[in-house]
């Protein structure tokens, strides 16, 4: 019985990846203004909306856009009285995938569930203010 359940134990390891086990493959991204309220609108690197709102706000996001791909937004900030600006949201290699020197399945998992790759925890921007002509 006991060898039997070592045998399942180490099927199910062998099955998944360190990240997907231990990680997430979306994440919470706390989004501000330090000027007060503003409107944003996210989008994916093929221009798709993802999400809008207005600051301060927690949005969900994927941190993998297809295999071995990771995500890449862009956050549009506008408020009144203030500049337009739009800010990167790119997705960066999640440190637990490093779990898998042990499991050379998760090297192949991680990527197509997302889990490879974390976002930051926030972007916070501070909105220039326009400029009245002269």
């Amino acid at each position: 019985m006991m060898t039997r359940l070592l045998v399942i134990l180490m099927v199910c390891g062998l099955l998944t990846g360190c990240a997907s086990l231990v990680s997430q493959s979306a994440w919470p991204v706390f989004i501000d203004n330090a000027t007060g309220p503003a409107q944003f609108v996210i989008t994916n690197h093929n221009n798709v909306e993802m999400a809008r709102g207005q600051t301060p706000a927690i949005i969900i996001l994927e941190s993998g856009a297809g295999y071995f791909r990771r995500a890449n937004y862009l956050v549009h900030f506008s408020k009144p009285g203030y500049q337009k600006q739009g800010y990167g949201l790119i997705s960066y290699l999640n440190g637990w995938y490093f779990g898998n020197i042990t499991n050379i399945l998760g090297f192949f998992i991680d990527p197509a569930t997302g889990a490879m790759y974390r976002l930051p925890e926030q972007l916070i921007i501070s909105l220039p203010e326009l400029v009245p002509p002269r």
